[in-house]
């Protein structure tokens, strides 16, 4: 390849970039992706000795100094997997059953340290072993026989308050929050925005248990106010919307799992039945590596149906060439490159067959910067490998470009026919 194709593929990956996320800040997003690059994640089984009397909170706190907590994460079951980031540094953890149920230690209650191993954040794509690094806690039935860190002080009350202000807190679709200034910060300073405690799933109205949960998932660059004219039309006598914001910038598989750690507490703090997830474009994949999470981990996922709206399920044939510039792109878009491990590892988890799954496309634009039929974003043989479609339950395409097929009427009242089909037979709470 001469220097010359070079530098012109280089532009058309990064013009294709811009053109997925509705604008570019490359020069933003290169610090802000080493330090992503760097960070270190850790992982593992975490269980009681006992039959646990409430969730199990594990704690990451930094060892040099005084102790300080900087992520905690809650397992809603005698045993489960614990995932833990944070920048790099040398950490140790603290796990407890938490028998009062308000994410707080209490004297008496069991509790244990841990030291866990550093891990690339590489691995939230590839789930370590034991040989690997896959850490095992287990926590003993009498309370701890030495004093514990301090780590329970002002700091570790912000993580607690952060944590139930993002998973199932009120919101409205026009606030301030999922404004575009906002869905940029995601894009190209993703980790200011995990910082402040801006990605969670959020109810659009007060959480009612005789009514399904539909949670919908935006695309790279997007946020919730995508799903308004989706969700106006939403039958709200028979469903509830949720609407899941992420900063699009990180890798795929991060935010699959901040999908797969808020859908698990709002499944254990409510108790529903089943859900239904509808995704559009990138989100899509992070619904698919969510659900690869919780398949790997044993469970049973709280979803019953999943739509996708025009996603590339193959990635961008110019994400191929991301790597090369002076700048480090958004994780997520080297995630789109279509031989990347993620999109490699996506589909070795096979699909439960009690998961429906009906695909959305589009067939309405003409880009001459993606090659073949194409949506006007992504090509249609991105869009429709015959993998996927061969397992979908039902497929629809409509002449509507990447993005103005979310403001379809056709493809509105498609969707709201196939979640009533889908629905029907369906409890809404257990």
């Amino acid at each position: 390849m001469t220097a010359r194709t070079l530098s012109r593929t280089l532009r058309l990956a990064l013009l294709a970039l811009c053109l997925l996320a509705g604008g570019c800040g490359l020069l933003q997003a290169d610090r802000q992706m080493k330090r992503l690059d760097a960070a270190v994640y850790f992982t593992g089984i975490v269980e009681t000795e006992n039959a646990a009397r409430g969730p199990i909170v594990v704690v990451l706190y930094k060892l040099d100094g005084p102790p300080e907590p900087v992520f905690l994460d809650v397992v809603p079951r005698t045993r489960g997997v614990y995932h833990l980031a944070a920048p790099p540094g040398r950490y140790g953890i603290l796990a407890f059953e938490d028998v009062e149920r308000d994410l707080r230690y209490r004297a008496g209650e069991p509790a244990t340290l841990y030291e866990g191993v550093a891990l690339g954040m590489e691995a939230v794509d590839q789930p370590p072993s034991a040989a690997s690094g896959l850490g095992r806690i287990r926590i003993p039935a009498a309370p701890p026989a030495k004093v514990l860190p301090a780590v329970f002080d002002e700091a570790y009350e912000a993580l607690v308050r952060r944590r139930n202000e993002v998973f199932g807190a009120s919101a409205t679709i026009d606030e301030g929050r999922f404004a575009p200034e906002q869905v940029r910060a995601g894009l190209f300073r993703p980790l200011g925005f995990i910082a402040e405690g801006r990605s969670g799933l959020f109810l659009l109205e007060p959480y009612d248990p005789q009514r399904i949960p539909v949670i919908f998932v935006h695309g790279i660059g997007g946020s919730p106010r995508d799903w308004a004219h989706v969700i106006d039309k939403l039958d709200r006598t028979r469903f509830q919307p949720w609407v899941f914001f992420y900063p699009s910038g990180v890798s795929i598989g991060l935010s699959a799992l901040l999908l797969n750690n808020a859908l698990d507490e709002l499944h254990h703090r409510h108790g529903f039945a089943t859900s239904i997830v509808v995704a559009h474009s990138m989100g899509g994949l992070v619904v698919r590596g969510a659900l690869n999470i919780v398949l790997r981990e044993g469970r049973t996922p709280p979803v019953h149906h999943v739509v996708t709206i025009s996603t590339p399920w193959l990635g961008h044939a110019a994400a191929r060439w991301a790597d090369i510039g002076p700048t480090r792109v958004p994780g997520s878009w080297l995630d789109m490159a279509p031989d990347s491990a993620f999109l490699s590892d996506l589909m070795v988890v096979p699909r439960p067959a009690d998961i429906r799954y009906t695909l959305f496309f589009g067939y309405g634009g003409a880009s001459r910067w993606v090659s073949g039929n194409n949506d006007g974003t992504v090509s249609l043989q991105s869009v429709l490998p015959a993998g996927i479609q061969s397992r979908a339950d039902s497929v629809f395409g409509f002449d509507e470009d990447h993005a103005s097929i979310l403001r379809s009427d056709e493809m509105v009242d498609k969707l709201m026919q196939r979640l009533r089909a889908e629905a029907d037979p369906l409890p809404a709470s257990r």
